[in-house]
C-alpha cells in the first residue's frame, strides 16, 4: 500500500489571532511555524518521497520548502490545487470570534455536509476534490512509495474521517495541529489509517491563549 504522510502547515500569525486564513493571499508562518517546520523535517528527512504535493498557499509552500531541503533525495514540491485550503468565501480573513456568532456556525458544527460558505465552496466538494486529488497523485504509484501531502487542517481532516468510515458531519472530532503528521495506507481498493495528528510540541517564550472546541481551518493547536 503506498504511504500518504499528511502534514498540515505550520503555524501562522492568523491561526495565533484566531482569524479564519482561509485563501486569503499573503498569510505566511510565523516564527513558531517556521520552528515547527524544521522539526517536522528532521523527523521526515530519512523517508524517501516519490512525490512532494502542496496547497498553492503561502504557508503550506513554505513548510514543504523547509522539509524539502532537508531531505536525502531531493524531490521538488509540485503545487496543486486540488489540496488547497476550503473556500470560505466572503468568511475568510474574518475573526473566529464573530464568525462564531452567525446562524450558519451552528450547521458547519452540526451538518456539516449541508454547508456552502456565501460566495465559497461546499464543505462536501472540499472533501471530494482532496480524495480526487489523493487517488490522481497515487496513480501508478509502488506498494511501498511515500508521498508527503502538505495542506490544511479542514481538507486533511475531512479526508482522514473518510477513511475511516466516519461521515462528514463528524469530522471536526478529529484534530489536525498546525505541522502534525498524518499517516494513511492506500491501495486501489483499501485504506489504513495508520496515525493521526502527531504533534510537533515546542516551548513558547508566550503561550497563545486557544479557544477550546472545533474550529473551522482547524484552529492553532
Amino acid at each position: 500500500m503506498t504511504s500518504i504522510y499528511l502534514v498540515r502547515h505550520g503555524r501562522t500569525s492568523a491561526n495565533a489571532k484566531g482569524i479564519l486564513a482561509g485563501r486569503t493571499k499573503g498569510i505566511s508562518l510565523d516564527e513558531v511555524g517556521l520552528e515547527q517546520a524544521e522539526i517536522v523535517a528532521q523527523k521526515l528527512k530519512n523517508i524517501y518521497f516519490k512525490k512532494i504535493i502542496v496547497s498553492p498557499m503561502e504557508r503550506c509552500q513554505q513548510t514543504a520548502k523547509i522539509i524539502a531541503k532537508h531531505l536525502d533525495v531531493g524531490v521538488k514540491p509540485l503545487i496543486h490545487s486540488g489540496i488547497n485550503e476550503c473556500d470560505y468565501g466572503n468568511w475568510s480573513n474574518k475573526k473566529l470570534s464573530s464568525l462564531r456568532k452567525k446562524p450558519l456556525w451552528k450547521v458547519i458544527q452540526d451538518r456539516p455536509s449541508q454547508v456552502e460558505f456565501p460566495d465559497g465552496e461546499k464543505m462536501v466538494d472540499m472533501l471530494i476534490r482532496f480524495k480526487s486529488t489523493i487517488t490522481e497523485v497515487i496513480k501508478g504509484l509502488k506498494a511501498d512509495d511515500n508521498v508527503l501531502i502538505v495542506s490544511h487542517g479542514d481538507p486533511i481532516r475531512s479526508f482522514i474521517a473518510d477513511c475511516l468510515g466516519i461521515h462528514l458531519d463528524n469530522f471536526q472530532r478529529i484534530i489536525i495541529d498546525p505541522c502534525s503528521i498524518s499517516l494513511v495506507k492506500i491501495s486501489d481498493s483499501n485504506c489504513q489509517v495508520v496515525s493521526v495528528n502527531n504533534r510537533v510540541e515546542i516551548k513558547e517564550k508566550k503561550k497563545t491563549k486557544v479557544k477550546k472546541g472545533s474550529d473551522l481551518g482547524g484552529g492553532a493547536g
